[in-house]
């Protein structure tokens, strides 16, 4: 998963050069915020979906996968709101949502409220699959014990429906086990496992979009220009700081030599006044003015 998102981003970055079409921009950041996911580094998972949100504004899959990542932060409030939005902007998936929800719930414990979700959800679909597998989970391991029939009920439509879903069936989910909440993501979304990063020609309207930018490679000729310019600029600003810089230092250890002879000479003219302030010189009484000056050796 770590080489994947570093193989995501280099083609991310190569495709914003190449040719910067928002569709595969943002089909390889959904892919790096489901191995962020994966992996359980959630926060770079989220600022990876803010990303996927600035590349295609309101892309139910991003405020898929944002809600995905806030649940497992434990960011109840976010979650919803972020699952709300993706409802509103892709009507099909509430079915999806919803389970997902329920499964969620049943993480944490929650059996009764996952399977209150999932009924709703079978009442509108009664044969939906990722809404048969939660509610049969739920009562399996439901704290009372008293919904194994039901259980086996569930997991029956579901197999009728799909057998290879078969090892998904009564497997026990904790809140830590990042992964195999995005596998199960996966599994049932509509169109996300099967439609990630492809070529330029699969997708639809790239043709379209394409002839409509006829000077895309002038305008990334000029982009390299203008970066190279500026390369040059700041290189240059560089240097001419690091020239002053040593000119200050110069100065500087100048103004130091000098202020260091300055008080040597201060400590020299000290010692010498020092020296001439020591002699001791009589008489002692100041009275005896008929007496000539004398010095006092023996009292310095």
């Amino acid at each position: 998963l770590a080489r994947a998102i570093d193989f995501y981003g280099t083609a991310y970055e190569i495709g914003r050069l190449h040719f910067d079409y928002k569709p595969l921009m943002h089909d390889l950041v959904i892919r790096r915020v489901i191995c962020f996911s994966m992996l359980g580094d959630l926060q770079k998972a989220l600022q990876e979906t803010e990303l996927a949100l600035r590349v295609v504004p309101n892309s139910a899959t991003a405020y898929l996968y944002r809600g995905l990542v806030h649940s497992k932060l434990g960011a109840a409030d976010e979650a919803n709101h972020s699952f709300h939005l993706a409802v509103a902007q892709c009507r099909e998936m509430r079915d999806y949502i919803d389970s997902l929800v329920a499964f969620l719930m049943l993480a944490q414990g929650h059996c009764d409220r996952a399977i209150q979700v999932c009924s709703h959800v079978l009442a509108r679909e009664p044969s939906f699959p990722f809404a048969l597998l939660v509610r049969g989970d739920a009562y399996k391991f439901h704290p009372s014990g008293y919904f194994t029939r039901q259980a086996a009920d569930d997991y029956t439509l579901l197999l009728d429906r799909d057998m290879s879903l078969q090892p998904l069936i009564g497997d026990l989910m904790t809140p830590w086990q990042h992964n195999r909440f995005d596998e199960l993501l996966l599994r049932f979304h509509p169109r996300l496992l099967w439609e990630g990063p492809r070529p330029y020609e699969e997708y639809p309207m790239c043709g379209f979009y394409r002839r409509r930018r006829p000077f895309l490679v002038a305008a990334f000729v000029l982009l390299a220009a203008a970066r190279l310019k500026a390369g040059v600029r700041s290189t240059q600003l560089v240097r001419s700081v690091e020239e002053r810089n040593e000119e200050l230092l110069h100065a500087r250890a100048e103004a130091e030599r000098k202020v260091r002879q300055l008080v040597e000479t201060q400590q020299k003219l000290a010692a010498l006044e020092s020296s001439s302030m020591s002699e001791v010189w009589g008489p002692a009484e100041l009275e005896h003015t008929r007496v000539r000056k004398y010095r006092r050796y023996w009292m310095e």
